[in-house]
């Protein structure tokens, strides 16, 4: 037997899969040219993860916002999943050199500037892909962060 979560989380499958992607930001880490520097890698990464998403994804956002408000279950595994993505995002960067601390700051930024790109695209207009608001927000939060001193 299937618990409301649980058939919310089928509704959903397909879009909270994106999420699970994990290979493609660290792909897009792992190609991006030898002299990126960890946030140009980043971005690379986020091009990547948001080549994924397209109009269906988009379509969805708001009811998948919604079940994951309303779901204690639902909230947790989307925690898990940015522990998961930031993590792959670190161990990318790592492996093109950087050190820990780095790599992990790095990663943190590019998964909320992802998400805050999503959020932004997911209300937007249909036509706009999604790597734009990701890009726009990394920039964002790369100025805030030279900010803090």
């Amino acid at each position: 037997m299937f618990s409301r979560s649980s058939n919310r989380l089928g509704c959903f499958g397909s879009q909270l899969s994106a999420w699970r992607v994990w290979v493609l930001p660290a792909e897009g880490i792992a190609e991006a040219p030898s002299n990126a520097t960890p946030l140009e890698a980043v971005a690379a990464g986020l091009e990547r993860a948001a080549s994924a998403m397209g109009p269906t994804n988009r379509e969805l956002a708001p009811r998948l916002k919604a079940a994951i408000a309303s779901s204690v279950e639902l909230q947790e595994r989307d925690a898990r999943e940015s522990v998961s993505l930031a993590a792959a995002m670190t161990t990318a960067l790592i492996a093109r050199g950087l050190p820990d601390p780095t790599a992990a700051l790095a990663s943190e930024l590019g998964l909320l500037a992802f998400k805050r790109g999503y959020a932004e695209w997911s209300e937007g207009d249909a036509d706009d892909e999604l790597a734009g608001y990701a890009l726009a927000a990394l920039d964002e939060l790369r100025a805030a962060s030279a900010s803090l001193g």
